[in-house]
């Protein structure tokens, strides 16, 4: 992802206690954001200019900026000396100027991609006489199984000019203390927080039919073997149990590198966030980055989510990104091309997180700040997810090694498909990274396509009922085929739309509705509700004892009603229902339940 069209920050679930931005304590205000786009600190900037884009800021009622050093990440103003402490002056000067103004600042920057201007004939193609990241750095390089360095060039991209050198930088190389310096720098001049995009092996992809693996650098190959004992292996083949290795090795090679990025943030005072475009979807595999495991890091999440008109592709990615790592804050990423695709997007970000971050270039909701504002005592400070009895399984395995059909991933999401049209509640869990203590709450567990499993895995699976769809089973962890597929002592064969909510009440709604799922701590429950399809439903609740609700929405005022049935009025976009029992009521602002202040 490049400059983004528009992002949404998040109030995630379980708030920490406002606390310094260290050790992976997030402070409470990376959970509360209402971003603006500083937009691009440029080079020549003058101190009037950054003034009157934080003036604008102010002007719009937010309370936290982000920043794109240069428009994106390049070599002038990152790698070479002069031009970064050119920069890291102009950065002072701005963060003293938002912190005096009641503003926090966010640094964008690239986790492995560096780009350089006028690098190139974008004529001929010809390479000019600019020092570039490949010119300087060589051995830094990203390289191909044929071992061809992965530096683009003379291309017109979303995010490149013609002129633009594009280089894709080895996680194992010099860079990766380059860039901690660099952090630290970055903290020096007074900024809150980093936020880190564009950490692929590598990240541009220009033919889907002969894709770039990468990578096969010196320092990577040793780091492989080191830790597997197998070579890099010179072409893809799923059938080579080196090949296999390397995929899953990569994923932790990110993690690991940046890890150490989060922690030099944290020791220099700031709130490391990452970004990925790659967010539960297969793409994880042929980039390196599988985000259910880089979200094992101390760090804020950024999920792009690019769902073209699929609105329930990205209410997929939005749930996957809060079930890997919940107690993280969340930032939306999205692209609207619309109001309406704006509100959308919105919807779908509240229905996980929080505020809205409307970039310079990107139709918004003006009312996105006031609606999160009015819901955030009764709803966004209280609300924790409700998973009701259900989990769905997620592989990073399988969905790595039936790559080349996409088997895993796509029974994957059929499955949530199928749960979100049943408005059945239900959490994402990892395969790989389950314990006993993960499925306690659970009764039933949903296998899509998981063809590999271990036999620990296998023993932990099986005290609980399993819903297996497609081919489950019938290999083990290192892919070989067992002799005969696992069989389960509790499997279900019915369908998805039988399974138990574990919710006290009953709902009625149509399939295209989706709902989040919460509890108050106070008794009650908060649902979230967003048409797709037509864009109109009508959600019925009902129970044997009498219910109130308390229903809002952005563009109308608060309704409440009692009853044993409850209908809401017709959705044409997001409703908050906030539901209780007679004996229950919403939470006040010192979090009891009763009356509202």
């Amino acid at each position: 992802m490049k400059v983004p069209i528009l992002l949404f920050v998040a109030l995630c679930l379980f708030l920490p206690a406002p606390c310094p931005a260290q050790g992976g304590h997030f402070p409470e205000w990376c959970f509360k954001m209402k971003l603006w786009p500083f937009d691009i600190l440029e080079p020549e900037m003058s101190e009037v200019e950054i003034n009157g884009r934080l003036d604008d800021a102010v002007a719009a009622s937010a309370d936290t900026t982000i920043v794109y050093i240069e428009e994106e990440h390049m070599y002038g103003t990152f790698v070479d000396e002069a031009g970064f402490e050119q920069i890291q002056q102009l950065l002072r000067y701005l963060c003293d100027g938002a912190h005096s103004r009641g503003l926090r600042v966010i640094v964008y920057v690239n986790g492995l991609e560096v780009m350089t201007r006028d690098a190139v004939d974008p004529e001929t193609c010809a390479p000019r006489s600019t020092v570039t990241m490949f010119s300087e750095h060589p051995d830094w390089v990203q390289l191909d199984l044929e071992g061809k360095p992965i530096v683009f060039s003379c291309i017109d991209e979303e995010w490149l000019t013609p002129d633009m050198e594009d280089t894709w930088i080895s996680p194992f190389s010099p860079y990766r203390d380059l860039f901690k310096s660099r952090i630290a720098s970055i903290g020096e001049a007074g900024a809150d927080a980093v936020y880190i995009d564009a950490t692929f092996m590598p990240g541009l992809q220009l033919d889907e039919e002969n894709p770039v693996w990468g990578s096969i650098d010196a320092a990577s190959a040793a780091a492989f073997f080191q830790s597997t004992g197998f070579s890099v292996p010179g072409a893809a083949d799923w059938e080579n149990p080196a090949w296999r290795s390397w995929l899953q090795w990569r994923h932790e090679a990110i993690r690991a590198y940046l890890a150490e990025l989060a922690d030099a943030a944290w020791d220099a005072g700031m709130a490391p966030f990452w970004e990925s475009s790659t967010n539960d979807t297969d793409t994880t595999t042929l980039l390196g980055n599988e985000t259910a495991i880089t979200s094992l890091n101390p760090m804020g999440f950024s999920p792009e989510i690019e769902p073209e008109g699929d609105l329930i592709a990205a209410f997929r990615m939005m749930e996957s990104a809060r079930d890997f790592a919940p107690e993280h804050p969340l930032i939306y990423l999205g692209w609207p091309l619309s109001r309406a695709e704006a509100e959308e997007q919105l919807a779908v970000a509240l229905s996980f997180s929080g505020n809205l971050y409307p970039t310079a270039d990107a139709p918004y909701p003006p009312e996105a700040y006031a609606f999160a504002e009015s819901i955030r005592t009764e709803i966004l400070d209280q609300r924790k997810p409700y998973w009701g009895k259900t989990a769905l399984i997620y592989s990073t395995r399988n969905k790595d090694w039936s790559y080349p059909d996409s088997r895993h991933f796509e029974s994957y999401d059929e499955a949530f498909r199928d749960l979100a049209a049943a408005h059945i509640p239900f959490r994402i869990l990892v395969l790989e990274e389950i314990g006993a203590d993960d499925l306690r709450n659970f009764d039933t567990l949903i296998l899509p396509g998981v063809i590999s499993i271990s036999d620990g895995e296998f023993a932990l699976l099986d005290e609980k009922k399993i819903l297996a769809r497609d081919e489950v089973g019938t290999r083990d962890e290192n892919w070989e085929l067992r002799s005969s597929p696992l069989g389960w002592s509790h499997p279900l064969n019915g369908n998805i739309e039988d399974l138990e909510t574990g919710l006290p009440f009953e709902i009625d709604a149509p399939s295209t509705l989706l709902l989040s799922f919460f509890e108050d701590g106070a008794g009650g429950w908060i649902l979230f509700a967003l048409p797709t399809g037509s864009r109109g439903g009508v959600l019925e609740f009902s129970a044997e004892k009498l219910l109130n609700l308390r229903f809002f929405r952005p563009d109308a005022e608060l309704e409440e009603f009692s009853g044993k049935t409850i209908a809401t009025p017709t959705l044409s976009g997001l409703g908050v229902c906030h539901l209780y029992f007679e004996d229950a009521g919403p939470r006040r602002a010192d979090g009891r339940a009763g009356d509202r202040p």
